[in-house]
C-alpha cells in the first residue's frame, strides 16, 4: 500500500498522478476534489499497515504499490 510520510509527500504524489487522472472528481457544490482510491488509503492504510492477517492490505497493496521504498503509479491511473 502506498506510504506517505507527511502531507507534503502526499500532495506531491497527488500532483503527479491524482490531479492528472480521469478518476479525479470535483464536487462542484463543496468545491473539493476527491478520488475513491486516495480516500481508501487515507482511511485505512494506518489501520492496516501493521495487521498480521494481510487480508485488508491486499487491495491497498495492489492499488498503490511500493517498489524499492517508492510509491508507484496508482493502478487505476488513467491520464486525462
Amino acid at each position: 500500500m502506498g506510504y506517505f510520510s507527511n502531507g507534503t509527500e502526499g500532495i506531491g504524489y497527488m500532483e503527479s498522478y491524482c490531479f492528472n487522472c480521469i478518476n479525479w472528481q470535483i464536487d462542484k457544490k463543496l468545491k473539493i476534489g476527491f478520488c475513491p482510491i486516495w480516500d481508501l488509503h487515507l482511511n485505512y492504510s494506518y489501520e492496516l499497515c501493521n495487521k498480521k492477517d494481510n487480508e485488508g492490505k491486499k487491495m491497498l497493496d495492489f492499488l498503490i504499490p511500493i517498489k524499492d521504498c517508492q510509491n508507484q503509479k496508482c493502478q487505476m491511473f488513467k491520464q486525462i
